[in-house]
């Protein structure tokens, strides 16, 4: 008996598998940042002459401003851009399978709102079809919509996103506010990854075994 190949949907997998290597690479990066910065910092202080604390102060809050500020957050919070496009192209891309099978009228861009509500009233009223099965995960992807929004519309700048986000995005934790803009943790985006694969891959093969048994 041959092996049957199932490539449905096969670039999901191929899109967590390489945003998965990113990621890996992020933390890379920002750890062989922070060694340059560190040599940096030595090396200009090995410089200073006896005395001289301006300089070294100023020395000091460069190498913070770098490590604690510029590395993360121009490094990690494109990520979540990515990742959130991702999961909202996966959920265009089944409900329109789903609704050409079942004839459905109206598609899921027919619907008002943010991407989150749309979505989750277009598979629950139209579809029929359970759209996340942890109400743990679709409280973070929540969260992670109001960063994404944050991030690719103000660049994570907070004077720019409404006080209410701001204060949401705070209390949820895994982000923090450092010199007007937001700095996402590195263990938050490892977590956020985490729960956004395992709710694609549940819809993907949810979906696999839903679109089997109708052609049966």
């Amino acid at each position: 008996m041959g092996i049957i190949l199932d490539f449905r949907f096969l670039e999901v997998s191929m899109e967590l598998s390489t945003l998965e290597k990113h990621l890996e690479l992020i933390e890379a990066q920002i750890e062989r940042g922070q060694e340059e910065a560190w040599s940096r910092r030595e090396a200009k202080m090995m410089e200073l002459e006896p005395g001289d604390e301006a300089e070294w102060s100023l020395i000091m809050q460069e190498y913070d401003y770098e490590v604690g500020f510029v590395l993360p957050r121009i490094l990690r919070n494109p990520f979540l851009v990515s990742l959130f496009a991702v999961y909202e192209s996966t959920v265009t891309e089944i409900a329109k399978a789903i609704q050409q099978q079942k004839g459905a009228g109206i598609s899921i861009d027919d619907l008002k709102g943010g991407f989150l509500k749309r979505s989750k009233n277009y598979y629950e009223h139209v579809l029929q079809f359970q759209l996340s099965l942890s109400n743990d995960n679709w409280q973070r992807l929540m969260l992670l919509s109001d960063l994404r929004n944050a991030i690719a519309h103000a660049n994570g700048r907070v004077d720019r996103v409404s006080t209410r986000t701001i204060e949401r995005i705070l209390k949820s934790g895994g982000s923090k506010e450092e010199l007007g803009f937001l700095v996402v943790e590195g263990t938050f985006l490892k977590e956020t990854f985490a729960f956004v694969k395992d709710d694609l891959e549940s819809l993907v093969e949810r979906y696999k075994e839903w679109d089997t048994a109708t052609r049966v």
